[in-house]
């Protein structure tokens, strides 16, 4: 198993995530990881390129990662968490429409609070699940960006932060 993690990098018109690959998108793994308080933790990349981890808490943090994937349109969709606060926020990254109840239970199945369906671009190989998401779990926020001219909740640009719990991606 490759191990690549990192925060969003930016790019003119949308966000890319650095995110653990995984070997066998059949049997997808959750990874918990531990960051000490006010840490950058920065982890190299395929490509020599580099990403970066923030925490902004005084505690120890702890990241709940999961990739999950979706067959048919050979799509994958990232689910991120801070197992270590209270109400366990979590998000959501490119949710696929068909995949959004097994998405959702997952959630419910590990106790997390489900904050943002994040879109890193606009989606020519699928439909997103977001507008799913919203409609069955009130309070979650849509997030793309801004460049995208599409529809959401909150826009991003570059060097903005879409906090959950004590963590952020930027």
């Amino acid at each position: 198993m490759l191990l690549n993690v990192g925060t969003f990098i930016r790019s003119a018109t949308r966000f890319s995530p650095f995110i653990i690959t995984h070997s066998s998108p059949s049997s997808p793994s959750s990874f918990c990881f531990s960051f000490s308080p006010k840490q950058t933790v920065s982890f190299a990349l395929q490509s020599s390129q580099m990403a970066s981890f923030t925490t902004l808490s005084q505690s120890p943090l702890k990241l709940l990662f999961r990739q999950l994937f979706e067959k048919e349109s050979s799509t994958y969709t990232y689910l991120l968490a801070d197992c270590s606060h209270p109400d366990k926020p979590a998000l959501l990254i490119d949710p696929v429409d068909r995949t959004v109840d097994r998405d959702l239970n997952l959630v419910k199945e590990l106790g997390l609070k489900l904050i943002y369906a994040m879109n890193t671009h606009v989606h020519a190989d699928h439909v997103t699940g977001t507008g799913l998401i919203k409609g069955k779990v009130p309070g979650v926020k849509s997030v793309i960006s801004k460049a995208s001219g599409s529809k959401a909740d909150v826009f991003v640009e570059p060097g903005d932060k879409i906090s959950f719990g004590d963590l952020f991606l930027e």
